[in-house]
């Protein structure tokens, strides 16, 4: 039997900065992530924003606390986790989050900020490979909130 597949590869702007504890003796972070789409309706753009709720543990929850921020574009790749709980009226409640394997910081806010790349593809205990490139061209934070 063939294994399923979940994977999930999203551009956009994170819409706060990460949101940092830790879980026994590991780090995790939690963020959204604005995803922008445009269309055409009768000759009118039309703009479509989404919002993704994200977490990503381990050396890379702390590598995003240090470089990642509001405003920040960032591509992630990782899987959809669904959590489900009983709420205080008994009725199931569930939520659904991108659970970040491996991200990239695209741009920053200033001249001054370069992109870093992190990837997790590893084990969340080894310490993830870190790239700095050329900042990429990047869409004002205006645009997108």
């Amino acid at each position: 039997m063939a294994n399923d597949l979940n994977s999930v590869i999203l551009i956009g702007r994170m819409t706060r900065d990460p949101e940092f504890k830790t879980v026994g003796q590991t780090s995790l972070a939690n963020f959204s992530v604005a995803n922008n789409r445009s269309y055409m309706d009768n000759g009118t753009r039309k703009d479509i924003v989404n919002y993704f709720e994200c977490s990503v543990w381990g050396k890379l929850a702390e590598i995003l606390k240090q470089y990642g921020g509001k405003g920040k574009q960032i591509m992630v790749e990782g899987r959809l986790e669904q959590s489900t709980w009983d709420g205080p009226d008994g009725k199931k409640l569930s939520k659904v989050r991108i659970r970040v394997e491996n991200f990239q910081l695209l741009g920053g806010k200033s001249n001054s900020d370069s992109s870093a790349s992190h990837d997790s593809s590893h084990s969340q205990t080894s310490t993830p490979t870190s790239h700095f490139a050329q900042d990429i061209e990047e869409i004002p934070a205006d645009d997108i909130f």
